[in-house]
């Protein structure tokens, strides 16, 4: 690369909005911008999809906009790359034109399969104990519902991929995808980085044939080019490479300068996660997958809660209609405002404490979200920092469990997402974590992870690590407070680690009460 001042153009694509964003080789966010998706597809409380032509739409917006909105800067432009929501699926026939909308990842539609799985399978599983999650894996599966509800949809349907892999069709003309942005209910074998053979033990759950399944690279591979369609409804030069990334987690877990498993990546997003990255395969939890890591060679291990921080945006929603009126008349923000009262609430809440399983894992699934420790002295905003602080109590729990299976001691937190920009929210999980939280120099870290991997792709850096180095900067740090540590883990370990155990059996009742109601 000859240009000091040469530029990645990369897109996120989320499940509420589009950027598009430039970065140059030191990490810059040149400029930025930014589409409102519509809002997704609900037929009913269970169901969450989206026309993909319109996420293209929302592409070739952002895109045009930018180019005007940097002028001469647009022909700096040597790459392009796009990262995406996970454990979302398309639909194509042969020509690559979708078959049926997206199934996007808040979807909870379940389905019951009249084909059971293989006899000797349904045993392997209940000897390891893990029965119940593939049950659950098979009936949440959208290939599943698709496959039993609209045989005529399936019989029509060519290729199944994640949102990346459309994108860089649309991009190149080429159907291929990073395999650091396969995160799905897919027949995908994390260990071996390829799809799985039919033979293979999860197989059967997915029901669904390989061959309906795209081409696989390893992530800083070039994909294609620009096409000359795509340039006309982009404005994106025609010929440029199209770089391989990841889904938006990963790409984030670089973005944040985690390339070590004594750093954890914590995203305080809408879906909250705390993951690291190994050279070796190591599963989070027993039978539960390490992702590929942009990073070659190298995996992500995760935890992750389903409702992390959207669980803020539901508060606010639900029951801060005093502070949506007050944030208006000061001209900020509800969350700012909400976050400027945060304080005003002791440590631990005055004892009310909450699990914040709004959304089952897949090893909990029959878990409800529980609030104890109720009171006449609890007002609405105990309820807000009990919120904060069990969503901390949660990924720390996370945090634990990555350290003992990792074998290794996480030392520091890098953190993302939404919540990463309140000061207090920061605070609040370093001292919960008793470990040092750091902010880099972008909100997007996403974006910022996907041209670490494009720039070190097409030559700038000798090595990831290299890149890393050059582009991601620490720009805020939080320390914990010894004190409050000590006093949250007695929270953690004398009340939030017992509460699932405990309150398991009527956790189970209810599962089975509103099974009967979904099938």
């Amino acid at each position: 690369m000859k240009k000091s001042d040469s530029l990645i153009l990369v897109f996120d694509v989320g499940t509420q909005s589009t950027r598009a964003l430039l970065f140059d080789s030191d990490g810059n966010l040149i400029e930025k911008t930014k589409h409102d998706e519509p809002p997704y597809i609900s037929q009913n409380d269970n169901r969450a999809e989206k026309d993909p032509e319109e996420s293209w739409q929302g592409i070739c917006t952002v895109s045009k906009d930018l180019k005007k909105l940097v002028g001469s800067r647009w022909d700096d432009i040597v790459g392009v790359c796009v990262t995406s929501i996970r454990n979302s699926l398309f639909f194509l026939d042969k020509d690559g034109k979708p078959t049926r909308n997206a199934i996007l990842w808040m979807d909870k539609r379940e389905v019951k399969c009249p084909d059971p799985m293989p006899l000797f399978n349904r045993f392997l599983y209940a000897v390891v104990g893990m029965g119940e999650t593939a049950k659950v894996s098979r009936k949440t599966c959208y290939i599943n519902w698709v496959r039993v509800n609209q045989p005529d949809v399936w019989a029509r349907t060519s290729k199944i991929v994640m949102p990346t892999a459309w994108y860089n069709f649309k991009f190149t003309g080429v159907l291929a995808d990073s395999k650091a942005g396969q995160a799905a209910k897919f027949p995908y074998d994390y260990r071996k980085r390829d799809w799985m053979s039919k033979h293979a033990l999860n197989f059967p759950v997915f029901g669904c044939p390989t061959d309906k399944m795209c081409k696989l690279v390893e992530p800083g591979e070039i994909i294609g080019k620009i096409t000359k369609k795509c340039s006309s409804e982009t404005g994106i030069k025609e010929g440029l490479p199209l770089i391989a990334t990841g889904a938006d987690k990963a790409c984030e877990t670089v973005g944040n300068g985690c390339l070590s498993k004594e750093v954890a990546s914590v995203s305080l997003g809408t879906a909250a996660s705390v993951e690291i990255t190994t050279d070796k395969y190591v599963e989070p939890e027993t039978f539960m997958p390490a992702y590929t890591a942009v990073a070659n060679g190298k995996f992500n291990p995760e935890i992750q809660i389903f409702r992390g921080f959207w669980m803020v945006s539901w508060f606010r929603d639900q029951f801060a209609l005093n502070e949506k009126i007050e944030a208006e008349e000061k001209g900020i923000s509800p969350e700012k405002l909400l976050d400027e009262k945060l304080a005003s609430i002791p440590l631990g809440s005055n004892g009310l404490v909450i699990q914040p399983y709004w959304g089952p894992g897949l090893k909990t699934p029959q878990a409800k979200g529980i609030m104890i420790g109720f009171s006449d002295i609890h007002t609405r905003l105990h309820v807000y920092r009990a919120i904060i602080e069990g969503l901390g109590y949660a990924l720390f729990d996370g945090l634990e469990n990555l350290q003992r299976r990792s074998r290794n001691k996480i030392t520091r937190i890098a953190v993302a997402g939404g919540g990463s920009q309140s000061d207090i929210i920061c605070r609040i999980t370093a001292d919960i974590m008793g470990r040092e939280v750091y902010r880099v120099q972008t909100y997007e870290t996403s974006g910022l992870g996907c041209a670490v991997v494009a720039f070190n792709a097409l030559g700038k850096y000798g090595s990831i690590e290299e890149a890393v180095s050059k582009m991601v900067r620490i720009k805020d740090v939080f320390k914990p407070d010894a004190d409050n540590h000590s006093k949250y883990m007695q929270y953690y370990n004398r009340v939030y680690k017992k509460i699932y155990e405990r309150n398991l059996p009527i956790y189970n009742e209810l599962y089975k009460m509103m099974e009967k109601d979904r099938l």
